[in-house]
């Protein structure tokens, strides 16, 4: 477009005069020096040289200007999204066509979302854009006819512009700070409350653990007795039998009331379901120790088969068949692993989230089956470990054949309060204390693979020796 009535000075202005200047089009791209980036869009080359020539040498709090060339729109469009880092656009208004500017404002504001670079609308042919309209209908900060372009006028809106970007800057920083604040107060909030309500759990199943250990050690030791008795007696009862073979009538009624010959038989068998049964009780008593450990604070060397049985055994209730469905299935595959020292107790409640967070999903995934469609296809929980020598890391993968996790939500699963249970059945704390757990105070790893109607497999990745302190 051809600019009139270009206005190079008016009173107190520098007169500007045009020479030639070695000039790099792509200086925006090319300089390392930390200065302010500036575009200038616009079809006329004069526009170009004026601008360059007013603003030659010239700086702002201490850096100087980079300013880059763009002819036209499309240009401008690569310059601009390959540098979100420009503070000022000096935007032509007709180029290609007769709203190119208006459209770049809103490549640059809707698409690209940036709202940060300070943008002066410039016009030479204001009827083609009235300066209400732009104003009210698109994200400018300044509006401009290009018969004002004066080095004095064009030195004072680039000093307001840049300290308006300046100040954004800022702003955007701190909110930044604040957000990443929040963020830390938000987990740390998480992690106290967790670890308060860990602790009194532990206690209280330390306790409860300790408490049916003294009665179930009285009662097998006294089994042992009892079946020692039992076996003398039933031995008396034999010699009876032998050396006297006709018992009086009232003695014959009396083991024929009672039935003898059964209860020789069914007496031993009870003694050894009670074994067994004490034996169950005791095994669960020391599961809920091994997973209540109190080592919040300290670490120590610990069995991870140890601790996946333990929180197993604990959630047997969730696992076992019910008038619904089938039992759900535990396969194990474990690899010979080292000791590890670590915080036990915040491990065994990462297994617990992950082991329950299954089992919920094969629930869901089971709701509408019937007991024989479910038994055709049975629920599965896979547990694998392994010992990884060239990263000396101990892997531990947990994978269900349940719902999967839907690809638009799996960039959420570790954020706090997320959750994809109704309401009253999830916290949404669950896989981001799991995170903070394995990430943060192991530095390890934890990632997951999922297809939605296949199922989902958590992997966790713990390092031997790089506990924090």
């Amino acid at each position: 477009m051809t600019v009139n009535n270009l206005n190079l000075s008016e009173t107190d202005d520098d007169i500007l005069i045009f020479e030639e200047e070695d000039t790099d089009e792509n200086a925006v791209n090319n300089s390392n020096i930390e200065a302010w980036k500036i575009i200038i869009v616009d079809d006329e080359p004069t526009v170009h040289q004026v601008t360059k020539l007013a603003l030659k040498n010239f700086s702002f709090d201490g850096k100087p200007l980079n300013l880059c060339s763009a002819y036209s729109s499309q240009e401008a469009k690569k310059i601009i999204a390959a540098n979100p880092d420009v503070a000022l656009i000096f935007l032509d208004v007709v180029m290609e066509t007769n709203d190119a500017g208006l459209e770049l404002i809103k490549y640059i504001r809707e698409e690209l979302k940036n709202k940060k670079v300070r943008i002066i609308l410039r016009t030479g042919q204001p009827g083609e854009a009235p300066e209400e309209s732009v104003i009210i209908n698109y994200d400018i900060n300044d509006y401009k006819l290009k018969v004002e372009l004066t080095r004095q006028k064009l030195i004072t809106t680039t000093v307001a512009a840049l300290r308006s970007y300046n100040d954004f800057t800022k702003i955007e920083e701190q909110s930044i700070k604040l957000t990443e604040t929040l963020d830390t107060l938000q987990q740390t909030q998480i992690q106290l409350v967790q670890s308060e309500k860990m602790s009194a759990l532990g206690n209280l199943v330390a306790g409860v653990a300790h408490e049916i250990n003294n009665p179930i050690g009285c009662i097998m030791g006294n089994l042992k007795i009892a079946r020692e008795y039992v076996g003398d007696l039933l031995g008396l009862m034999e010699l009876y039998q032998k050396y006297y073979p006709n018992p009086e009538p009232e003695i014959e009624s009396e083991i024929e009331d009672i039935d003898l010959e059964y209860m020789r038989e069914d007496l031993p068998k009870l003694l050894n379901s009670l074994k067994l049964g004490s034996e169950r009780i005791r095994n669960i008593s020391t599961s809920l120790r091994t997973f209540s450990r109190a080592d919040t604070e300290n670490k120590i060397l610990f069995n991870i088969h140890e601790g996946i049985d333990s929180t197993i055994l604990i959630l047997k209730h969730r696992l076992k068949a019910n008038e619904s469905r089938p039992e759900i299935q535990v396969i194990k595959n474990y690899s010979d692993l080292p000791l590890i020292d670590c915080y036990s107790g915040q491990l065994n409640q990462v297994l617990m989230n992950l082991l329950a967070n299954a089992i919920d999903a094969l629930e869901e995934h089971n709701l509408g089956k019937t007991y024989e469609e479910i038994e055709a296809n049975p629920s599965q929980i896979k547990i694998t470990t392994c010992f990884s020598e060239d990263k000396q890391n101990i892997d531990i993968k947990i994978a269900d054949n349940g719902l999967g996790i839907p690809q638009e939500i799996q960039h959420k699963i570790f954020e706090h309060l997320f959750t994809t249970k109704s309401v009253g059945k999830g916290t949404g704390l669950g896989l981001s204390i799991v995170h903070q757990i394995i990430v943060e105070k192991h530095k390890g790893n934890l990632y997951f693979n999922s297809q939605v109607g296949e199922g989902t497999e958590f992997i966790i990745e713990i390092p031997l020796n790089s506990v924090n302190s």
